[in-house]
């Protein structure tokens, strides 16, 4: 069957890939991306939509952030709460709200050229597998190791390997868990010629995380260590997902 809509309604295809990206106080940086979405070819923006899912930035929101006039279609969502590292939440909306079937997930820190997304486009794709990207600097082209937590995937098997764990909000590096989970549910293929490329924070001072700290407190590691534990055990609930309050504010 096709795809259904309202009479009297236009029709509008589903893109062929969801861009997603969580944003927490990147201001400059999503003002970069913007700038470079806007430069890709006609052909690529008619295919993809841009979903950006703000984790309750305090002082510079996400949608308050100039747009060119010629983007691919844009989606940003907000999280009602500022929790600090609550990105895996980010994603886990991302996923939820993105319309098309493939998905790309990957740091705002992280342009994708626009090389990589005609690659991802025509790719002959096996939805039951998740491909990574290897990565360069996008100063210099310099080739570094490929980005742990950058993902194709379909939205199928996003959540059949179950989305990020939000029991971990609040603290800072378990969203690897989610690749330990993927690699037990499926298969991973690495593109080694289809590269996504960082930004570093001396061309773009907010490319990442300038505002909260990357520190655990001793109470969070050994809640963390604990936590990963019993659910290991199967003495806690399993993955929680789209626990955070959210609108959507474009």
């Amino acid at each position: 069957m096709g795809e259904e809509f309202e009479p009297g309604q236009p029709h509008q295809r589903l893109p062929l890939v969801s861009l997603v990206f969580a944003y927490y106080e990147n201001p400059a940086m999503l003002a970069m991306q913007w700038d470079q979405i806007n430069q890709y070819p006609d052909s690529l923006k008619e295919n993809i939509e841009i979903v950006v899912v703000d984790d309750g930035s305090p002082d510079n929101p996400a949608e308050r952030v100039a747009r060119p006039p010629s983007l691919p279609p844009v989606s940003i969502f907000r999280i009602l709460r500022d929790v600090r590292w609550n990105q895996d939440a980010a994603r886990n909306i991302g996923a939820n709200e993105a319309k098309a079937e493939w998905m790309l997930l990957t740091d705002i820190d992280h342009v994708v050229p626009s090389s990589t997304l005609k690659t991802v486009i025509a790719l002959n794709k096996n939805p039951s597998v998740f491909y990574t990207f290897s990565r360069i600097k996008f100063e210099s082209n310099e080739v570094r190791e490929p980005h742990p937590n950058s993902y194709l995937m379909t939205k199928s098997l996003y959540w059949g390997i179950g989305g990020h764990d939000e029991d971990y909000a609040g603290i800072y590096g378990k969203d690897f868990l989610f690749r330990k989970r993927a690699l037990r549910h499926s298969r991973e293929i690495l593109l080694e010629e289809v590269p996504l490329a960082r930004v570093g924070s001396s061309t773009v001072v907010d490319a990442g995380s300038r505002t909260i700290t990357r520190d655990n407190t001793l109470r969070q590691r050994v809640w963390g260590y604990l936590l990963q534990g019993l659910k290991a055990a199967r003495l806690w609930r399993g993955v929680q997902t789209l626990t955070e309050p959210y609108r959507r504010v474009v």
